[in-house]
């Protein structure tokens, strides 16, 4: 496996939704649509409606291609799918990889698509997005300009990433990869059934598991860095822990390669730090630009009736 050299400076990863992520084919099933042919003839159809001046819905494209394809099917199972397709089967490694990578990276989805079908897409991943942009946003569609200026600025302004720092995956050329070249973003060209055979991009996988394991090797991480306080008095344990809260938490979340923190309390009432990095770097320069700072806090704050320890562990896999 050969691991690109500007992997480990990736800071943001987005993904297509539809085809992508999400096996969109398996529901068009349900709307008798189902061969190779009739798939291709679909996506034709809904470009022709994406590509209006006037914005429509993606529910509303939805529909209308398929009365138009389909019109003797029953519009009650035409509105169902047209509501329902954030609900369609994810494909097999999605929920895993795109949890897996958010505790390296940030992660989102910029999707032709509503609202309401992103919700359900939450839902179906079971995953919070760092980013989220949807047609029904930006009132255009991909492939447009008008819809890709809109989603790198937006995605910039929203997480900070820059533009080489900012890899886009999809299964589509023209529609996703070839426009988020050429406005620099890096891409990522996984083959899914229904997606384009050959694509124009920066790297190529059969599935996000590879881009996983690439991603890990890259960064080094996630690592999980933890410090353990302890103290044999009960109310400096309770004072440091009201400031570990309401203060050393909050501020460590901020600091740069940050993807998770949080505090647990074990049964001896050690109070431990637990925060997760995107990879070795981001806890070398932690520990070059902000630890002695802590360090300092901490004994100004309790002196030295507090015992800190720390550990450093790199993380695998993802629950």
């Amino acid at each position: 496996m050969s691991v690109p050299s500007w992997l480990g400076d990736i800071q943001l990863v987005t993904f297509d939704c539809f085809g992508t992520l999400l096996d969109w084919r398996r529901g068009l099933a349900t709307v008798e649509i189902e061969e190779e042919r009739d798939f291709a003839e679909f996506m034709d159809a809904c470009a022709v409606l994406q590509s209006q001046e006037r914005h429509v819905s993606y529910k509303q494209v939805l529909k209308d291609t398929i009365r138009k394809l389909r019109p003797k099917l029953r519009p009650a199972v035409i509105g169902l799918f047209a509501d329902d397709l954030g609900r369609v089967p994810a494909f097999f490694d999605s929920r895993g990889a795109v949890g897996s990578l958010q505790d390296m990276v940030q992660v989102g989805v910029l999707s032709n698509c509503d609202a309401n079908h992103q919700l359900d897409v939450i839902s179906t991943l079971r995953v919070a997005w760092d980013v989220c942009i949807t047609s029904q946003e930006i009132r255009a569609y991909k492939p447009s300009d008008r819809a890709w200026d809109a989603i790198v600025r937006m995605g910039v302004a929203r997480t900070a990433a820059t533009r080489d720092s900012w890899l886009h995956v999809s299964a589509f050329d023209k529609k996703d990869l070839i426009p988020a070249r050429g406005r620099g973003l890096r891409t990522c060209h996984v083959r899914r059934p229904g997606g384009d055979a050959k694509a124009t991009a920066d790297m190529f996988i059969d599935s996000l598991d590879e881009l996983v394991a690439m991603m890990m090797a890259a960064k080094q991480g996630p690592v999980l860095f933890e410090v353990a306080s302890t103290t044999t008095d009960d109310d400096t344990r309770a004072r440091l822990r009201s400031w570990l809260v309401g203060e050393r938490m909050p501020s460590m979340r901020e600091v740069g390669g940050m993807r998770d923190a949080r505090l647990v309390e074990l049964k001896d009432g050690t109070l431990v730090e637990r925060y997760t990095f995107g990879g070795s770097h981001d806890v070398e320069a932690y520990e070059e630009t902000f630890a002695a700072g802590h360090r300092a806090l901490v004994r100004e704050n309790f002196g030295d009736s507090v015992t800190r320890t720390t550990s450093e562990a790199l993380v695998r896999g993802h629950a």
